[in-house]
């Protein structure tokens, strides 16, 4: 019977002892009137990764993926190296949205990095260089159609 508590109270540390999945890199682009690349990544913290693709630009990123939805992994130290790069920005301290609705055909840039979320569509911080290390992580992925069912 004590053995059996015992093993019962050895699982249960087990349980506790993993991590939840969340989402710990995202980034969207919404649409504009213009060419602009209109798509949605998530990279959950074990490496899991989707893009919903509605329009690509091939130059931006060497792709030629087609409107859908797929699945890749990435590397957990790419997404580490992105987390460490937000702390060095201050991407923490920004507000959650940068935008006024006044003003249209802008695309918005949507991003989320340990669950802390910015709206950045106008007169937000210049986010390029974080926006453009997580594009180049989404190029180097080997991304697989996910078919609905």
């Amino acid at each position: 019977m004590g053995v059996c508590i015992l093993a019962s109270c050895s699982y249960k540390k087990q349980l506790n002892a993993t991590a939840s999945l969340e989402i710990s890199v995202s980034l969207q682009k919404t649409p504009c009137f213009g060419d602009c690349p209109v798509y949605n990544f998530q990279a959950l913290n074990d490496g899991r990764a989707t893009l919903t693709v509605g329009r690509m630009s091939q130059s931006r990123f060497g792709l030629d993926l087609k409107e859908g939805d797929y699945g890749g992994v990435i590397n957990s130290g790419e997404l580490e190296y992105i987390v460490e790069y937000a702390k060095t920005i201050g991407y923490f301290d920004l507000a959650p949205e940068y935008d006024d609705k006044n003003v249209m055909d802008l695309p918005a840039s949507i991003s989320s990095i340990e669950g802390h979320r910015v709206f950045n569509r106008f007169e937000g911080p210049n986010l390029e260089n974080l926006y453009n290390l997580i594009e180049e992580i989404i190029s180097k992925v080997q991304w697989h159609p996910i078919s609905k069912n």
